[in-house]
């Protein structure tokens, strides 16, 4: 866990990308993803990082992928599957700061104590062997594994609310599979 980030590996860029869009990337990401994988999903509240995770939860093929919520306020939820998804949510552990602009800088992280306390010490642990990782506000994350997949959502500038910019940047086998995902958009 506490290895440096290499530059990444991919970094696509998708813009305006309407809800059926996104959540189809997300079930093909889902899809690709293995045993071990970890996606760090960053965005400002309402971005879109849980209906990502939830067609994510799809496409591994999570047994009640409509039970896939906000881990807000439980930190750390659990989804059975023949790939089970573990999803935490930072944003409850991370300082954002009063005048925090989204600026990854001003985010006091969440380091190696708190994951050991969420049962993440070192991904995998012993019995998550067979899960897949995601993280939302993973901008707290402060010493994430070199090999993970990093989505950064935001609504995007124009007249349509419900649109959204997606930058994906990672190294490992799951972001180079991220290319390939984005070919059907």
């Amino acid at each position: 866990m506490g290895e440096t980030n290499p530059e990444p590996a991919v970094s696509l860029r998708l813009d305006a990308l309407d809800e059926a869009a996104l959540c189809g990337l997300a079930e093909r990401l889902g899809a690709a993803a293995r045993a071990g994988d970890v996606v760090l999903l960053v965005g400002e509240m309402g971005a879109g990082k849980t209906t990502f995770t939830r067609a994510f939860a799809r496409g591994l093929g999570v047994t009640r992928p409509d039970r896939v919520c906000s881990p807000t306020f439980n930190v750390r939820l659990e989804h059975a599957g023949p790939r089970p998804l573990v999803h935490v949510d930072l944003c409850r552990l991370v300082s954002l700061g009063p005048d925090h602009d989204g600026d990854d800088d001003e985010v006091a992280g969440v380091g190696a104590a708190a994951f050991e306390a969420l049962g993440l010490g070192a991904w995998p642990e012993p019995g998550d062997e067979a899960s897949v990782l995601v993280v939302e506000w993973a901008q707290g994350w402060t010493r994430p594994p070199a090999q993970h997949l990093r989505i950064e959502l935001a609504r995007a500038s124009g007249s349509d609310p419900d649109r959204r910019d997606v930058v994906l940047r990672g190294s490992g086998a799951l972001a180079l599979a991220a290319e390939a995902a984005v070919r059907p958009i």
